[in-house]
């Protein structure tokens, strides 16, 4: 509803994980460097954590999009699977057939496909993702698979993807062995106050806003302290500042914009921000 009056091309600030308006800060850029040479040198287990909204599902696909192409990837994006079911889930997504479903029968078709890999000169890397969803069994599981492997090479490399609830699994005694076993960790933070300013300028410029729409130095202090800079939260936070700014016909996001955007944010009735901004700014 407010991209004409800012002359953009796409909503900037939405939620969803669109790879067009990835932002590659420091951290994003060091995780994955970290992840790719765990990958690259056949180290076994790499894990990504982060708490919510920090960005892990778009360092993931970025990641997968740098990966050389001769690796191989399953993508596991729902966990919530008994150790049978996660060993069909992994064999199918690298498109195998196999024509019993035992664990025992899955296992050994993945063992004949990764030395086929090999022989071949590729690589092979299991993506799972929202990890902290694993049962112990399953990560047990997980682990044994790693033992597939020849006197120099790791056959098959396993990325773990999830919130911190992951880290307090990993550092509990029944799974003393997996986490030794975990060669590169990284762990995203929430964004400074100087990284939220250059992420919301890039994802504005993305979106075609140059020049059309400003944020002042106190909008961005007010976005930071509400946001504490988790990415989702600040997103969504700067979509309901757009909306008021076009409610009051600024170009302009001032004090006065977030704080109608953030008397929506903390609104807990049940009604369209929409309606909501129209109003609080017409009654004032």
């Amino acid at each position: 509803m407010y991209l004409k009056f800012f002359g953009l091309s796409e909503r900037p600030f939405s939620i969803t994980p669109d790879m067009h308006f990835f932002f590659l800060g420091k951290q994003q850029e060091k995780a994955m460097d970290t992840l790719l040479y765990g990958i690259k040198e056949r180290l076994g287990f790499v894990m990504l954590t982060g708490e919510v909204g920090t960005g892990k599902t778009m360092v993931t696909r970025a990641l997968m999009a740098r990966l050389p192409s001769e690796i191989d990837t399953a993508l596991i994006v729902n966990p919530l699977l008994s150790v049978p079911e996660l060993l069909q889930a992994i064999t199918k997504d690298f498109g195998l057939a196999v024509r019993y479903s035992s664990p025992q029968k899955q296992i050994e078709a993945l063992n004949k496909y990764l030395l086929e890999r090999l022989d071949a000169g590729r690589n092979a890397l299991v993506v799972i993702d929202e990890a902290q969803n694993l049962s112990f069994e399953a990560l047990e599981a997980l682990r044994m698979l790693t033992n597939i492997e020849t006197d120099k090479h790791k056959l098959l490399q396993i990325m773990l993807v999830g919130q911190p609830e992951l880290l307090k699994k990993i550092r509990s005694h029944e799974l003393r062995q997996l986490s030794q076993r975990i060669t590169a960790r990284c762990h995203l933070m929430p964004m400074t106050l100087t990284e939220m300013t250059r992420y919301i300028s890039h994802r504005l410029f993305t979106a075609g806003g140059q020049g059309r729409v400003f944020f002042d130095r106190k909008a961005y202090t007010m976005i930071y302290s509400e946001s504490e800079g988790v990415p989702r939260l600040v997103n969504l936070l700067c979509e309901r500042a757009l909306m008021a700014a076009f409610v009051m016909e600024s170009m302009v996001i001032d004090k006065r914009v977030i704080k109608a955007a953030l008397a929506d944010w903390r609104d807990n009735q049940r009604r369209s921000p929409w309606s909501y901004l129209k109003r609080l700014v017409f009654s004032s």
